[in-house]
């Protein structure tokens, strides 16, 4: 997650330090509500239905509450059959945006900011990425939530109380 470009006075060069080697990817997966990061992890590799099935059980379902709205998009790891039946049973009922529409999704925007945060440390092991992953979830807000959601066109009456601590994500 190194920054490729940068700014520098006009007419000279903006240098930074780049590395050489790519390491494996991190996969992070994650759920928001109005009262704050409900569930998140971060994953070696890539994230296939299994994994995806695992947070869902693990991670997501334990923190839902009766009449929770669980909002994803279309992706097919989104499809799985597995998933309506043990929202459903968790008391939280499951919604799906329209295709290409990832303006109706807040994730999006908190992907943004925990990102932009990720790539301002520029972490070079894994250790420290997750120690970046991990602070770059505590600098989303409940006010940052709050806006994302207006943001993208639900209507936010008034602020929730936050969930209380979560564990660690990595």
């Amino acid at each position: 997650m190194t920054r490729r470009f940068g700014r520098a006075l006009s007419g000279q060069r903006a240098y930074g330090t780049c590395p050489q080697q790519r390491g494996r990817n991190v996969s992070l997966i994650g759920a928001i509500a109005l009262r704050g990061v409900v569930a998140s992890v971060a994953i070696m590799g890539a994230t296939d239905g299994l994994t995806f099935e695992a947070f869902i059980a693990q991670r997501l379902v334990p923190n839902l509450w009766a009449g929770a709205c669980v909002v994803m998009d279309n992706a097919s790891i989104h499809q799985e059959a597995f998933l309506r039946p043990i929202l459903e049973q968790a008391g939280a009922t499951l919604h799906f945006l329209s295709s290409y529409s990832p303006d109706f999704s807040p994730i999006e925007n908190c992907w943004s900011k925990v990102k932009e945060f990720i790539r301002s440390i520029a972490p070079r092991t894994y250790h420290d990425l997750a120690q970046a992953i991990n602070r770059a979830f505590q600098q989303v807000s409940l006010q940052d939530i709050h806006h994302w959601f207006t943001h993208c066109c639900y209507c936010i009456t008034e602020y929730v109380e936050p969930v209380s601590s979560l564990p660690s994500n990595f």
